[in-house]
């Protein structure tokens, strides 16, 4: 369990370094756009770089909100339970995530792996789309890990402590 712990740190930290990368190249991006764009000379390219770095951070996002349990959530019947069945709703919960991000994996690795979706390229910058799609399942990867490291968490919580933290 703390090899997934460490895992799920590691990953984490990659996570906040790429969100950086990819917020400081969308916002490079944008802002050449707009310096070109008054100089009369657009970048064509600058709105699709900045359209991939969005999709890129919004997955990489949700996958670091997984980590940090930073979902909304609306805790008005949980609040009714004890301490005990609180726990169980936990785990259960984190299980059904857990199955419910791996199905998704699997049909982003089918979609990936089609044939024409490895031929398709931007329109702008002339890139294979494939890297841009990578988003997906590189996220729910990681998803995978951090959810496998809440469900340990709660389940190491529910038999060793005795309470939820």
């Amino acid at each position: 369990m703390k090899i997934i712990n460490k895992l799920s740190d590691i990953i984490f930290s990659i996570e906040k370094l790429i969100a950086i990368i990819l917020a400081s190249v969308l916002l490079i991006s944008l802002a050449s756009g707009v310096l070109f764009r008054t100089l009369k000379s657009p970048l064509f390219w600058s709105d699709e770089l900045a359209i991939f770095c969005l999709i890129w951070m919004t997955f990489i996002g949700g996958s670091m909100g997984l980590k940090k349990n930073a979902s909304p959530s609306i805790t008005i019947v949980t609040d009714l339970l004890s301490q005990n069945a609180k726990k169980v709703v936990l785990f259960v919960g984190n299980l059904i995530l857990l199955v419910f991000i791996g199905y998704l994996l699997f049909l982003a690795y089918q979609w990936i792996s089609m044939p024409n979706i490895k031929v398709q390229t931007s329109t702008a910058m002339n890139i294979p789309k494939l890297y841009f799609y990578l988003c997906i399942p590189v996220s729910f990867v990681f998803m995978v890990i951090h959810v496998f490291n809440n469900l340990f968490l709660s389940f190491k919580t529910i038999d060793e402590a005795g309470d939820l933290n």
